[in-house]
């Protein structure tokens, strides 16, 4: 279980929850199912297994069960709403397949970059681990319905055509994952439970009402079970009810009748002390005596928990030492449902003590989850601000998108800056100038002169946002990013970022003073731990040695970046991309044509983020890319980058030296040879964002429908795809993008069962 001590520091090292990584703890009276583990033992056939059916029909003690009897390995892993972050998902899923120590410290490693390194090296890296098991595994993934996030299911998707022979993945839920299922169902390769095959018999029905304590004959057990239709929550419910009076006539088993019970017999037998226990501590997820110490003002709360869970009252322990625990979803949903209707002032109360105690204890995503249940929009942006630069270094994207999704609101944003101040940053970073755009002009319309957690004042950081979006020009970034140095405390985490920018807004302006500016901004980021910040630092530093021709002070420069990056992986997010601009400008003065092409195709993947939402960086990146397509002889791939460039010049003229770039770039255009033989660098960003797309389970419809576009638009572009890679399918593309390394690898020889034609 989690270390409930102060301090604990999740996301840089993701802190694993370990109930979270077993099967439940056995409890008493839980009835065999052998029949029914006898199927899951005959389907060693199918690579892919689902237990699909609503709550209550014991899915959970089912899969326990045949792990129990089960001579191979397994893995397990229960899902909740904070998977849906891949980084999450999937190292947790990684964690879960290292119970024999098969999955190397470079997969963990691989799966904190951030960006889309995830699918070109996080995904590969726990996908050949997973492949290479020596002995077979059984993954069961419990309560997937819990993922709804397109990238995680893309992920689930991909991992799973990684699964070798022998070797089985379980999908255990309420709804059945959108993966790609109905291929693998027409090709024989899925075994499916659902509630009918899960539904308890007459002879289990009857030993669960006995170990219940409900003494009922044969006949009354067999009518039980009719009227629940082997549903066991049911059954175990009217075991409790038949335990206080009731008749086996009075059962019904319907949904109304396990509300009306849970209310009428088990809140109203429980004394008021009880009562106010159970419905105070439904706001909490997961409960330790401490924290419901906490929200509810007392001192007594492990004892109670304890007693609930001797008493079988929907209480399920989480760990062998029963210091956490968790209601029964069914009942936990009824108590809130209860509370709210009789005591609805005592929300926002409880759970802000809820946020509180999880914030003093180092648990950083619970307690914003926790604040946000609150309605209290000041302390969820405060606790969001404080914690998304963190978890954006750790690779946790997606998670802070979701932190910022509830905030996109224009007046929320102007009454609380501090966090319009990430969110600009973040979709800039995302190459979304739109909504990097909306998130500035709400800062720009609030009140900045307050201060900030890190005691800098508010407009320091707002000045680090507008030197970043470069709105008015190079000599304007600079004004702006000079304000953010002198405005942010030293150990601000903005600092070397302000810094960089301020070197950058310098050198765009041709000053000479810009690379000891630059080499400063460097030194901070490194000592600061800001990774991106140094990337970016170092790769500017490597440029400026190549245009002066000393190739031994660009290499070393290159050698420092990949330093930091080896030490904390940057992957292929798009601040990378002028890191692959200069591994490739160098490669090609060392007469290394192939690392330069490599170096090319990475820089691919990211052309679709940049836009005019980091001007200075996506015109710097396109130009350097051209440059190095030239000297490759690839003329078109230069022309391609070149209006691309111009287009986002067009959108923000004034950006210094660059503009003398494009016109170099242009000149040197009808000089160059076409030697491209279909290099595809003339896919445009629209086509490259399709590209890795076209790799998934998805159909034309299911892509158009993550894209925000039309059908016949995302035919239309494949069509062009196809040309531009000379193919004549959507198969045959792939392949060729593959060979291109535009996109990743299959992740397997049967990951054609998660692609169809569209």
């Amino acid at each position: 279980m989690r270390d409930s001590s102060p301090g604990r520091k999740a996301p840089q090292a993701l802190s694993f929850l370990r109930a979270k990584l077993a099967p439940p703890p056995e409890r008493g009276g839980l009835v065999e199912r052998p029949r029914v583990v006898e199927r899951l033992e005959r389907s060693r056939r199918s690579r892919f297994v689902t237990v699909i059916a609503p709550p209550g029909y014991g899915k959970t003690t089912l899969l326990a069960q045949w792990a129990a009897r089960d001579h191979r390995d397994f893995a397990w892993l229960s899902l909740d709403h904070r998977d849906n972050d891949p980084i999450v998902l999937l190292s947790y899923v990684a964690e879960s397949l290292n119970g024999n120590g098969s999955v190397d410290a470079k997969v963990f490693k691989a799966l904190r970059a951030p960006g889309s390194s995830l699918w070109s090296r996080g995904l590969p890296e726990l996908g050949a681990a997973l492949a290479a098991r020596e002995q077979p595994v059984v993954l069961v993934l419990d309560d997937v319905h819990a993922l709804h996030e397109d990238q995680c299911l893309d992920a689930l998707a991909a991992l799973a055509a990684h699964i070798p022979l022998g070797s089985q993945i379980v999908f255990s839920g309420r709804t059945e994952p959108r993966i790609g299922l109905a291929k693998l169902r027409v090709e024989g390769e899925l075994h499916e439970l659902d509630a009918a095959a899960l539904a308890l018999n007459d002879a289990e029905a009857a030993a669960l009402l006995e170990a219940a304590g409900a003494d009922v004959t044969p006949t009354e057990a067999s009518e039980l079970n009719r009227h629940a239709e082997g549903w066991a929550a049911g059954l175990y419910l009217a075991a409790l009810s038949l335990k206080g009076g009731s008749s086996v006539a009075s059962f019904d088993g319907s949904d109304r009748f396990v509300t009306d019970y849970l209310r009428s017999e088990e809140l109203s037998q429980a004394d008021e002390g009880a009562r106010d226990f159970l419905l105070r501590t439904s706001v909490l997820e997961t409960m330790s005596g401490a924290v419901c110490d906490a929200v509810l003002g007392q001192i007594d709360s492990s004892p109670m928990l304890e007693w609930l869970e001797r008493e079988n009252l929907f209480v399920v322990a989480l760990d062998n030492t029963r210091t956490w625990f968790r209601y029964h979803n069914l009942f936990r949903e009824m108590l809130q449902a209860e509370l709210e209707r009789e005591q609805p002032h005592l929300l926002p109360g409880l759970r802000s003590r809820a946020a509180d105690w999880f914030e003093a204890n180092g648990w950083h995503e619970e307690a914003i989850d926790y604040a946000a249940a609150t309605g209290d929009t000041g302390r969820y942006a405060s606790l969001v601000v404080q914690n998304a630069l963190s978890y954006y270094r750790a690779g946790r994207v997606t998670t802070v998108e979701r932190w910022l999704a509830p905030l996109d609101d224009q007046q929320l944003l102007t009454a609380n800056p501090e966090i319009a101040v990430v969110g600009a940053w973040l979709h800039a970073l995302r190459g979304r100038p739109a909504q990097s755009e909306r998130w500035a002009l709400a800062l720009e319309a609030a009140d900045r002169s307050g201060a900030m957690y890190d005691g800098s004042p508010l407009e320091a950081w707002a000045a680090t946002v507008r030197a970043s979006l470069c709105r008015e020009g190079v000599d304007q970034m600079q004004r702006d990013a000079e304000i953010a140095v002198a405005g942010l405390t030293p150990a601000s985490a903005w600092r070397p970022a302000a810094m960089l920018l301020a070197g950058i807004a310098t050198l765009l302006r041709g000053d000479d003073r810009a690379e000891a500016s630059i080499d400063e901004a460097a030194e901070a980021a490194v000592a600061a731990g800001a990774v991106w910040v140094g990337l970016v630092a170092r790769s500017e530093l490597a440029l400026l040695a190549l245009e002066r021709g000393d190739l031994v002070a660009a290499d070393a420069q290159a050698a420092l970046a990949r330093e930091i990056t080896d030490e904390s992986p940057s992957g292929d997010y798009v601040l990378s991309v002028i890191d692959h601009a200069v591994t490739a400008r160098l490669a090609i003065a060392q007469g290394k044509g192939a690392r330069a092409r490599h170096a090319l195709a990475a820089a691919q993947r990211l052309r679709p983020m940049l836009t005019h939402a980091l001007p200075w960086l996506s015109v710097q990146a396109q130009l350097e890319l051209a440059a190095a397509h030239l000297d490759l002889g690839d003329p078109r791939g230069a022309i391609t980058l070149y209006h691309e460039a111009q287009e986002i010049m067009r959108r923000r003229p004034r950006l210094g030296t660059l503009v003398a770039r494009s016109e170099e770039i242009a000149s040197r255009i009808p000089e160059t040879s076409d030697a491209s033989s279909g290099w595809a660098a003339t896919l445009t960003a629209a086509e490259l964002r399709l590209l890795p797309l076209l790799t998934t389970h998805l159909s034309f419809r299911e892509i158009a429908e993550r894209l925000f576009v039309s059908r016949n638009t995302v035919k239309t572009q494949a069509i062009s795809i196809y040309r531009k890679l000379d193919a004549s399918s959507r198969s045959e593309a792939i392949e060729r993008a593959i060979a291109l390394g535009l996109v990743d690898a299959a992740p397997a020889s049967r990951a054609a069962d998660f692609t169809p034609t569209g």
